[in-house]
C-alpha cells in the first residue's frame, strides 16, 4: 500500500469517526436507569442470512426524567436503541418549553434522522419542529396533537379519566353509602392541558355513576412521588378519613400509597384504595402485594410493551412507512389484582 494511499484512508476514518452520534445530552441525574447516550458507533452484526439493520440518529425530548412513568418506560427504550446499534440522545426539559426549544434545535444540528417530543407545551414547539421536517427529519410527538409532526401517538385523556375515576367508583359503591361517604381526594395537574383533561374524566365518572356516596376533601397537583406523598399526608391531617384516591398518574398515585402505608404501619383497610394510570412496574407491585393501589390504568400493558410499540413507531417512520392517520390512539388497558400478575411478568 502507498503512503498517499495509506493517507487517504486514515483521513476517512477519521472523518468518520467525528460526525458519528446525535449529542452527548445527561437525563435527569435522579433516574440513572434512563441516561442518555450514544448508542454504538458501529451496527451489530446481522444474524446469517439477515439483512444488516440501518443504523439512525434519534433524539428524544421529554417533559420529566423524575417522572416514574417516563423514566421506567425510557430506561426500556435505551436498551432496545442500544441492540438496535442507533445513535440516540434522551433527554428532559424539566417542564421547560425554552429548554425544550434548545434541545430540539441541537437535534436538528445534530442531523438526527428522527426527533421524539413529549412537549412542556406543544404550542411553543410547533415552529422548530416544522424547521426540523424542512430539514427532513421525522417528528413525532408523545400525547399531543400537533400539527408540525408525521405522527401523534395520543390518548383519549378524558376516557382514560373517566376509566380511572369510574374503577373509583365501583370501588366506592361497594364499601361506602349516602350515609358514609368516602373522602375523596384527587392528585390532578390541571397546568398541563391534557392532564386537565383527565381529571375531567375523573370527576365526571365519579358524578355519574357514584350516586351521592362519596365527597371531594382535596384536589392537589402531583406529578412525582416525594411531592405527592407530603401532600397526602397533608391532606390526612385534615381529613384523617379520607382513604380514597384517584390520581392523573403514577407520581400521585405512588407518593399517596406511601403516605397510606406508613398511616396505617401498612394494614390497609378493605375500604382504602388509590386509583390511577401508568401502571408502573412499582404501582403493580403494590397492587400484587395488597397496598392501597387498587387499579392503574395502563396502555400496552406494562414500560417494556410500551417500549417496544414506540420503537416500533421509531423504525416504521425512519424506514419510510407511511400511516392512514397522523393521530394515533393508544389503547386502555385497567390492571387490578385479577390481572396483575400477567403483566408483571414482562419485568422478570
Amino acid at each position: 500500500m502507498t503512503k498517499r494511499l495509506f493517507s487517504v484512508i486514515l483521513s476517512m476514518v477519521m472523518l468518520l469517526a467525528m460526525t458519528a452520534g446525535c449529542g452527548t445530552g445527561g437525563a435527569s441525574q435522579a433516574q440513572p436507569a434512563a441516561q442518555s447516550g450514544a448508542g454504538s458507533s458501529a451496527a451489530p452484526a446481522p444474524a446469517e442470512g439477515n439483512a444488516p439493520t440501518e443504523k439512525f440518529k434519534v433524539g428524544v425530548s421529554l417533559q420529566s426524567l423524575a417522572n416514574s412513568y417516563w423514566a421506567g418506560v425510557f430506561g426500556e427504550v435505551e436498551k432496545l436503541l442500544k441492540e438496535k446499534g442507533w445513535d440516540y440522545t434522551i433527554v428532559d426539559c424539566k417542564d421547560n418549553s425554552a429548554e425544550q426549544i434548545s434541545q430540539l434545535e441541537n437535534f436538528i444540528s445534530a442531523g438526527c434522522n428522527m426527533i421524539m417530543v413529549h412537549p412542556s407545551d406543544p404550542t411553543a414547539i410547533e415552529d422548530v419542529c416544522k424547521k426540523a421536517q424542512e430539514e427532513g427529519i421525522k417528528i413525532m410527538c408523545w400525547d399531543d396533537k400537533m400539527t408540525n409532526t408525521d405522527i401523534n401517538w395520543v390518548l383519549d385523556n378524558t376516557m382514560l379519566g373517566y376509566a380511572i375515576g369510574s374503577a373509583a367508583a365501583e370501588f366506592i359503591n361497594e364499601h361506602y353509602t349516602a350515609e358514609n361517604k368516602a373522602e375523596v381526594a384527587i392528585m390532578n395537574y390541571p397546568q398541563t392541558p391534557i392532564l386537565l383533561e383527565r381529571e375531567t374524566g375523573i370527576l365526571d365518572a365519579l358524578e355519574k355513576e357514584c350516586e351521592d356516596n362519596y365527597v371531594i376533601v382535596a384536589q392537589q397537583p402531583a406529578l412525582e412521588a416525594g411531592p405527592a406523598q407530603s401532600s397526602m399526608e397533608t391532606i390526612l391531617q385534615a381529613h384523617p378519613n379520607c382513604k380514597v384516591v384517584c390520581s392523573i398518574g403514577a407520581g400521585g398515585d405512588i407518593g399517596a400509597n406511601e403516605a397510606f402505608m406508613a398511616a396505617t404501619g401498612g394494614n390497609i383497610p378493605d375500604d382504602m384504595g388509590i386509583f390511577s394510570a401508568d401502571a408502573t412496574e412499582q404501582q403493580l407491585k403494590a397492587i400484587l402485594n395488597g397496598n392501597a393501589t387498587r387499579v392503574s390504568v395502563g396502555f400496552e400493558g406494562s414500560n417494556k410493551r410500551t417500549a417496544e410499540a414506540v420503537v416500533d413507531l421509531y423504525e416504521k417512520l425512519l424506514t419510510g412507512e407511511s400511516f392512514k392517520e397522523q393521530n394515533i390512539v393508544r389503547p386502555l388497558l385497567p390492571i387490578g389484582a385479577d390481572v396483575v400478575e400477567a403483566y408483571l411478568a414482562d419485568y422478570q
